[in-house]
């Protein structure tokens, strides 16, 4: 009879140290992080980009679904070419989602007309180190697909190579899934490029596991 209250007992102890493991690893995804985030400050721009934005995409508070309010306003103003609204809205980007190229890129624009040349030339070098490191190829075909953290870095990786998205397909290939973005460059030509996006994925998979901070609905494929 003391048999089912044993085995209850193992599977809650079991249990706790599933979650205290979890928690462990959860800290360890920031703390690296975290780590690497102060080095990059220290260095910029000599840093290893990819790493950076991968270590931050690993982090347990990696929202890959939405979209915050302060890049919202960052890109309305920038879109206006509205500096007084932007460079503040980029800062806080950057406070939230350092490996945003966007942001640093808005910032340097910004800082251009504000005269402030030195904090430009940065923020232009570090944006241009997180488009490179997006990068891990040519981007057209699956094999030289580039590797994004989120779909808003595949349409950033567009916008600065000239190339205006016309439509966006879900390609699974070889056991793997890819975003073939179709576009078109201002002289009308037309590309198509790849986009290995496993891990988005599996991030937006995870964000909509029932009882997750981001639970809410299905992702939309277009920002």
């Amino acid at each position: 009879m003391r048999a089912f209250p044993i085995l209850l007992a193992a599977a809650a102890l079991s249990l706790a140290a599933v979650r205290l493991n979890a928690t462990v690893v959860a800290q360890d995804a920031e703390g690296r992080y975290q780590t690497l985030l102060a080095a990059a400050k220290a260095s910029a721009p000599q840093v290893d980009w990819g790493a950076l934005r991968q270590a931050f995409a690993a982090r347990p508070g990696f929202q890959v679904i939405s979209r915050s309010a302060a890049r919202t306003r960052m890109l309305e103003a920038a879109n206006a070419s509205n500096c007084k609204d932007a460079l503040p809205s980029a800062r806080a980007v950057m406070a939230e989602d350092y490996v945003d190229a966007d942001a640093h890129l808005v910032a340097a624009f910004c800082e251009d007309a504000a005269g402030d040349a030195v904090g430009s030339k940065l923020d232009r070098d570090i944006g241009v180190g997180l488009l490179r490191s997006i990068e891990t190829g040519d981007g057209l075909s699956a094999a030289t697909a580039f590797t994004p953290i989120d779909v808003d870095e595949e349409y950033t990786l567009m916008r600065a190579l000239g190339q205006k998205v016309q439509s966006q397909d879900l390609v699974r290939q070889g056991g793997h899934a890819y975003d073939v973005l179709s576009t078109l460059d201002d002289k009308g030509q037309r590309g198509s490029y790849w986009f290995a996006i496993d891990r988005v994925l599996a991030a937006e998979s995870a964000a909509l596991t029932p009882g997750a901070v981001s639970e809410g609905g299905p992702p939309s494929r277009t920002p």
